[in-house]
């Protein structure tokens, strides 16, 4: 008797707790970082740690991980650098054996900021220690004022500058946009650097001296401008003095062949 009491006891705690479950309201969460939000299920949230944690992509309610095997095409100009992760300092800065690395136009949160350490944690699952990462160096901007290189950077997943940036982990920093080899790509623009406009130079017409010859001005004469012959005329039927003379002097304003004509 005591047997069928407790088999009963725990059918009804066990239909009792499905009950409790199933009343359980969604939750609302926000990733601040990310942006990403909505009315979730209590095990949702542990499905984007999950997609997080194996370097995937959460969009929306969906996981998508990149394929590692798949093979990267790398755009490399100038000096390139490949090595091995031997310590992530936080979402932008990457250590190799022989190199310290900051990521170029990419700015994460410092240490005292909102979202350090998802950043920092995001770029460790992106680029773990131990993988092999290239770096493209910024031809324009090599070095930062620290002495890091500035580049950028290749991880598994493909390049991390614009990895961080399209998942909310990272912001451009446009005051160096027109300093930067890569301000001119489509992650860069898409995120801040806008396309630099050069006018060209104006020119103050006020300014600019005419080397034609008027048609009723002798081109002997290209400074002033004295009628052609005939009429012959002498010094004394013009205004001008001290001009320069060319060419053949039809109105012999140059007796001593100097080149001035007129001379006071």
């Amino acid at each position: 008797m005591k047997t069928i009491i407790i088999i009963g006891i725990i059918i009804v705690g066990f239909f009792g707790a499905v009950a409790v479950f199933a009343s359980i309201s969604p939750s609302t969460w926000q990733d601040n970082r990310t942006t990403f939000q909505g009315d979730t299920k209590l095990d949702e949230n542990k499905e984007k740690i999950n997609c997080l944690s194996k370097g995937g992509l959460w969009t929306g309610n969906s996981c998508s991980v990149p394929d590692f095997d798949a093979p990267k095409v790398i755009e490399c100009t100038g000096n390139c650098i490949t090595e091995a992760v031997t310590k992530i300092v936080d979402g932008d800065t990457i250590y190799t054996a022989n190199y310290k690395i900051r990521l170029s136009l990419t700015n994460t949160p410092e240490k005292d900021e909102l979202g350090f350490q998802e950043a920092t944690l995001f770029t460790a699952m992106h680029c773990p220690s131990g993988s092999m990462i290239t770096v493209d160096q910024d031809d324009l901007q090599p070095f930062d004022v620290y002495g890091r290189i500035l580049g950028k950077v290749y991880c598994e997943g493909g390049v991390i500058n614009e990895i961080l940036l399209s998942n909310g982990h990272a912001n451009i920093l446009t005051q160096y946009c027109d300093k930067s080899e890569f301000s001119g790509e489509s992650w860069a623009q898409s995120y801040g650097c806008k396309p630099v406009s050069v006018e060209p130079p104006k020119t103050d017409v006020s300014k600019v001296i005419s080397t034609e010859v008027p048609k009723d001005c002798d081109s002997s004469y290209p400074d002033v401008c004295i009628p052609p012959y005939p009429p012959d005329l002498n010094c004394g039927d013009i205004s001008y003095k001290n001009f320069r003379v060319v060419g053949n002097d039809p109105h012999r304003f140059d007796g001593d062949k100097d080149g001035i004509g007129c001379e006071k």
